[in-house]
C-alpha cells in the first residue's frame, strides 16, 4: 500500500487536494482508503442523545454502529500514534492510503510520500516533504501550481518508489 500524506497549515487546501487524489486514483481503478486528522479535542463523530451515544455513555468501548450502507467503530480515549496503528485499521484493503494531516506521524515514516501545501513563501521552511504545491499564486520553482499542474503531481505520486 502506497501512503500519500497531504500536509500544510490551516486553509492551505489539504482537503481539496486529498479529495482530488482520491477521486483520480479511484477513476484509475485503484482502491483508496483515507484518514483525516482532527485537531479539536472535543470532536466526536457520535451525536449526543442518539442511541449509539447512549451505548458509549454506558461504557461500550469500542462502540460499533452498523447500517445497511456504513459501519463505524468508535473508540473512546484512543488515539492513533503511529503508521502501524493506521495500517491495522486499513488492514491492506487499499492500494493507496491518503492521509490529510498527521504530520507528526508521517515525518517519522520514510515510506510516506509527503505533499506540503503552502500558502506563502514562509511556509516553504515550516514543513518538510517530498514535494511542495499550492493553490495560491506562489512563484517559486519548487512549488507546483494547483490545479494547473495537478496532472504532473499525480504522475509523480504514481511513479514514486515510496
Amino acid at each position: 500500500m502506497k501512503v500519500v500524506a497531504v500536509v500544510g497549515h490551516k486553509k492551505s487546501g489539504k482537503t481539496r487536494l486529498a479529495t482530488m487524489l482520491i477521486r483520480s486514483l479511484r477513476e484509475m481503478g485503484h482502491s483508496v482508503a483515507s484518514a483525516k486528522h482532527v485537531h479539536h479535542a472535543d470532536f466526536s463523530i457520535d451525536q449526543a442523545g442518539k442511541d449509539s451515544w447512549w451505548h458509549s455513555e454506558a461504557g461500550a468501548n469500542p462502540n460499533i454502529i452498523i447500517s445497511p450502507r456504513e459501519t463505524a467503530v468508535i473508540w473512546r480515549n484512543k488515539s492513533i500514534n503511529s503508521m502501524e496503528e493506521l495500517f491495522n485499521i486499513v488492514k491492506g484493503d487499499a492500494d493507496f492510503l491518503i492521509l490529510e494531516g498527521f504530520y507528526s506521524i508521517v515525518k517519522k515514516y520514510n515510506e510516506a510520500f509527503i505533499i506540503v501545501l503552502v500558502k506563502n513563501m514562509e511556509d516553504l521552511t515550516d514543513l518538510k516533504g517530498d514535494i511542495f504545491a499550492s493553490f495560491e499564486n506562489i512563484d517559486h520553482p519548487e512549488v507546483l501550481k494547483l490545479p494547473e499542474q495537478y496532472p504532473q503531481l499525480l504522475k509523480i505520486i504514481i511513479e514514486s518508489k515510496k
